[in-house]
């Protein structure tokens, strides 16, 4: 029982959160979560805030929801009892986070004391708002999670329907312009979630935490399905390779999985044969269809013509042959480097985050920012359990294998979200049901004395 009462009370009853300080807190943190998932750059961009184009103010470079959420943070330790010992607390228990933020700023004091060629802004969305958005949920309560999965599962599915749009009608939402020209001839979605490498993955996250996770908040079961059927339809229309590929295995993996364990004894619910008996040949009518009318010839000429996107993940391990021991500590000038992808034939850039780090950087700081990075990595799966596992993976991949995290991308702030709302981690079933008990006991007894009176019953001690 007293391990059950520590795992429900982390920290101390003096510095619990005020109900009206932390209602406020879970407010921003809801309207954060929508403003980073709903307004990518090219819609900032298109609204006039100039987040990724040349030019405007320098506040403008972070994203909105980056602010609010820190805003959520400071009124959640400001408005606290006892600030300093709420503060350090939450630092404690989030201590892969705290690591992550403390990580960020020595190099970003590396970045303006020693390479003020080099932006760091990117580290401010693309890394530490990850950190920020784990703290906020450490002490978000359940009700504000389940809301916050809603409003994701609408926003996704919302974006599902967006992208498959854009992929088969030429149409955008916003605009798609990279490097200040619009991409006119691209025909991947934008939709909500911005760069179609970034939409891809997150969709992908999303897909793969719905067929794996048993214990999922805010979703109806009978929708789960569906949904899964709907990003999967998608992932073409972003035409995301990697994405697409872990996504379609997932689901291959799952099938699988699924009718071995039927085919031993194993039950399933008649909704689900049923969605099955309908879903698979109508899909398969549906995909054979679009096949025969051309709608998947840019997609899967992306297989057949990469333009030499494979390669230069190869080619871009060139670009240490002449690197010195100067450059190994402290990293290339940014025109040395630019004209070094250049002549290298790197036409898409530095195509994974790790090498990006070691060659801007150097080996020393890019090494502090990967240990900030593993214990984020290590924070998360604390929480989520298992369940956060294969998510994860697919994060880790796809950041490896594209600009990820050496550049200004939400590439690991946006699946946070997803992780954080929608996984019910495994181990917190047994304190849950707990509670439940407790209630029900409490509730069994506080009857039985209503209908025989205060003193025909010695209620016995729940506990």
């Amino acid at each position: 029982m007293a391990a059950n009462i520590t795992d429900e009370q982390p920290y101390p009853a003096s510095v619990l959160p005020r109900a009206k300080t932390r209602g406020i807190v879970d407010l921003l943190l809801t309207i954060g979560v929508v403003a980073l998932m709903g307004l990518s750059s090219y819609a900032l961009d298109f609204l006039g805030y100039s987040y990724s184009t040349l030019g405007g103010s320098i506040l403008t470079k972070i994203h909105p929801a980056t602010y609010l959420f820190s805003l959520a943070l400071c009124i959640a330790v400001i408005a606290n009892r006892n600030p300093v010992v709420y503060l350090t607390s939450l630092l404690l228990r989030c201590l892969g986070s705290t690591f992550l933020l403390i990580s960020c700023l020595l190099l970003w004091y590396f970045i303006s004391r020693y390479k003020p060629d080099y932006a760091a802004s990117f580290l401010i969305d693309s890394i530490m708002a990850a950190g920020l958005i784990f703290m906020l949920f450490r002490d978000a309560d359940d009700r504000t999670r389940l809301m916050i999965a809603r409003l994701v599962h609408i926003i996704m599915v919302l974006n599902c329907f967006i992208a498959i749009v854009e992929g088969q009608t030429g149409w955008r939402l916003f605009p798609f312009i990279n490097d200040g020209r619009q991409q006119t001839w691209e025909y991947r979605a934008t939709a909500l979630l911005g760069h179609p490498l970034i939409g891809s993955l997150v969709t992908g996250v999303y897909a793969v935490i719905l067929m794996t996770v048993r214990d999922l908040r805010g979703l109806n079961e009978r929708w789960r399905l569906p949904i899964v059927l709907l990003c999967m339809a998608t992932m073409p229309s972003l035409g995301s390779r990697t994405s697409f590929t872990v996504v379609y295995a997932t689901a291959a993996a799952v099938a699988g999985l699924g009718a071995l364990r039927f085919l031993r004894g194993g039950t399933s619910s008649v909704r689900t044969l049923v969605w099955l008996m309908v879903a698979v040949p109508f899909g398969i009518v549906v995909i054979a269809a679009m096949f025969q009318f051309g709608l998947f010839d840019n997609f899967l000429d992306r297989f057949s013509n990469d333009s030499g996107s494979a390669q230069s993940r190869v080619k871009l391990f060139s670009l240490f042959k002449d690197f010195g021991l100067a450059d190994f500590f402290m990293g290339e000038s940014s025109l040395r480097l630019d004209t070094n992808v250049r002549l290298s034939g790197l036409e898409e850039g530095i195509e994974s985050s790790w090498p990006g780090h070691v060659l801007r950087y150097g080996v020393v700081m890019s090494v502090v920012l990967w240990f900030g990075i593993a214990g984020w990595f290590v924070d998360m799966l604390r929480t989520a359990g298992k369940g956060g596992i294969l998510p994860l993976a697919f994060v880790f991949l796809v950041i490896s294998t594209s600009v990820g995290i050496s550049g200004k991308t939400t590439m690991i702030s946006i699946p946070s979200i997803l992780i954080l709302a929608l996984v019910i981690k495994k181990n917190g079933a047994g304190s849950q049901a707990v509670r439940s008990e407790r209630s029900n006991a409490l509730d069994c007894i506080e009857r039985r004395i209503r209908v025989a009176g205060p003193g025909a019953i010695q209620a016995p001690d729940p506990y």
